[in-house]
């Protein structure tokens, strides 16, 4: 009988990475073409990757008048990234509750999965009820174990809630007062998941938090 040499190889572990996206009225124009372009970037980027310590996996739910799961949590080289349109009102409550949703379904995220990284974009304050929503995403394991970064596009986000969705001391709200800013934030995030991808303990790695500081970030 005859062993293919590749099936005897470790299976990698799922590397999780979620995107939550404001595609409310505000957004309309040309920050959400600019947050489409940056998705697009990254899910090339990430998708070039090989030999990685973890199989990247992307998902991304929009929140609107409602939540949408737009992309379920599907491996990079299967994606087949959406675009994003703006209107409505601003869910974020309810794409926390959905995130939740996501982080306890096996079937999505599995035991064996690294901690997942999840993104959290926004222009502006949620018009409905967050603050439970949030809480059980951050005493969730797999939410509590994440790592969280957030944007704030322009001066009417609350900027306590970003803070109070990253929950880290040392881990900043990037502040986009231009919206060219959104792409070098999802570079950020690119680079963040590329070197836990690669890392040798990718639940250990330190984010390059270096790099926001860093002016037009390029590959």
């Amino acid at each position: 009988m005859q062993i293919n040499p590749g099936s005897m190889l470790p299976q990698r572990r799922p590397l999780p990475v979620i995107v939550l996206a404001d595609t409310s009225t505000s957004m309309e124009g040309v920050k959400i073409n600019t947050l489409n372009s940056a998705l697009s970037e990254m899910n090339s980027k990430l998708s070039d990757l090989h030999d990685t310590r973890g199989q990247i996996h992307l998902g991304v739910v929009t929140f609107a008048t409602n939540a949408q799961r737009v992309l379920p949590i599907t491996p990079i080289e299967d994606v087949i990234m959406p675009t994003l349109s703006a209107s409505g009102m601003t869910a974020m409550g309810a794409a926390f509750q959905m995130t939740c949703d996501i982080l306890e379904d096996e079937n999505q995220l599995p035991k064996r999965a690294w901690s997942p990284t999840i993104v959290l974009v926004s222009d502006g304050l949620p018009n409905d009820e967050w603050q439970e929503p949030l809480r059980r995403l951050l005493d969730s394991p797999k939410g509590k174990r994440a790592v969280r970064v957030a944007i704030g596009i322009g001066e009417d986000c609350d900027f306590d809630l970003l803070k109070a969705f990253i929950n880290h001391p040392e881990v900043p709200v990037f502040r986009a007062d231009q919206v060219e800013k959104i792409t070098d934030f999802f570079r950020f995030v690119t680079f963040s998941v590329m070197s836990r991808s690669t890392a040798k303990d990718p639940n250990s790695a330190n984010l390059p938090l270096h790099l926001l500081d860093e002016d037009n970030l390029e590959f």
